[in-house]
């Protein structure tokens, strides 16, 4: 009851006074197009000096909305992640704004975003983003937990020398965003969590997902590269994930294979989620069969992306359909007894 009464202390204080629950936020204003053109003005040498720090910097950020007006409000941003910042040439970052300033333009109080950047220049950094903007949209196929993604091309200007940098990235909403629409509340804390204390059908299928992705760089009991929520009903869990570049789908230069756990190279499906039923399993499965043509027209219709990222992706996903169809996927689901599955 105190956990309960706890929880609920925080959502009231969290809601943003003199705004009501259907206040618009700063990311619902870029629902317009898939292709958001964005501005971010800061100094380039301050983000490399301070990479390896959670130590914030002034920019500004522009967008530009539906009418086509450029819209400019002030931000501070950090790098972000543990392994991008070290391998990436540019790396990830995170973005807060003023809660006052978005408070005076009517909108609610979720003040912060996370930026996917192109890691590496050139070819392969655009694909990379490219692919994993498809990866967030397909697991919102799947998932009403899921996080919102905003592909964004953005130009970066330098303070210093006034050069310009024009790249692909992500724009992810805010996680509390997420948390007030599914009255939730993110879990800082949630660690070592047994699977009892989840709901059930989100593990299986954010799990599936995973497998069908190819992507063995999570973790839900050390919460990585995921967001646990904890509803404000004392209700179980959810899982939201999130960081998908050492997927198969996505297939970056620098991801290496988890060998501990039996993939033997980046994009081999091993399967790391809970054991599941007969029953289970089928409901599971044919979920993601419906899903299938949704999944198949999301790539071919991407015109963003070449003829030939489009047939890997196509290759990849269908490599998984089959292993379904086929029987190489085991009638129970478990990681110690289940095969892994070449994604290629």
């Amino acid at each position: 009851m105190k956990t309960i009464f706890r929880t609920l202390l925080l959502v009231i204080c969290l809601t943003p006074i003199g705004l009501s629950a259907g206040t618009p936020t700063l990311f619902d204003q870029f629902g317009h197009t898939e292709l958001l053109k964005l501005e971010l003005e800061f100094s380039l040498d301050t983000m490399y000096a301070k990479v390896d720090t959670n130590e914030e910097y002034p920019a500004i950020f522009r967008y530009q909305d539906a009418h086509g007006k450029w819209v400019e409000l002030p931000s501070e941003i950090r790098a972000r992640g543990r392994y991008r910042r070290r391998v990436c040439d540019f790396p990830p970052l995170r973005i807060d704004f003023s809660k006052s300033d978005l408070r005076a333009r009517g909108l609610a109080e979720h003040d912060d975003m996370k930026l996917v950047t192109h890691c590496q220049t050139g070819k392969k950094g655009k694909e990379a983003v490219l692919r994993e903007y498809l990866v967030y949209k397909m697991y919102q196929e799947l998932s009403d937990h899921a996080l919102r993604a905003q592909l964004v091309e953005v130009t970066y200007k330098d303070t210093e020398s006034n050069q310009e940098l024009v790249k692909y990235g992500i724009l992810l909403e805010d996680i509390d965003e997420l948390a007030a629409r599914k009255a939730s509340v993110e879990c800082d804390e949630c660690f070592g969590l047994s699977t009892v204390e989840f709901q059930q059908e989100n593990l299986r299928t954010h799990a599936m997902f995973q497998y069908m992705i190819g992507n063995v760089d999570w973790s839900i009991p050390m919460s990585r590269n995921l967001k646990i929520l904890k509803p404000v009903d004392g209700g179980l869990n959810t899982v939201v994930p999130y960081d998908f570049d050492f997927s198969g789908i996505v297939n970056v230069g620098y991801a290496v294979p988890a060998r501990d756990i039996g993939q033997h190279k980046v994009g081999e499906r091993v399967y790391l989620g809970a054991e599941l039923s007969s029953s289970e399993l089928h409901s599971t499965v044919q979920l993601f069969k419906s899903r299938q043509g949704n999944f198949e027209a999301m790539v071919s219709d991407f015109d963003l992306l070449s003829r030939n990222d489009k047939r890997e992706i196509l290759e990849y996903l269908q490599s998984f359909y089959t292993a379904l169809d086929n029987g190489t996927v085991c009638a129970e689901f478990t990681a110690k007894n289940c095969p892994t599955v070449p994604g290629k």
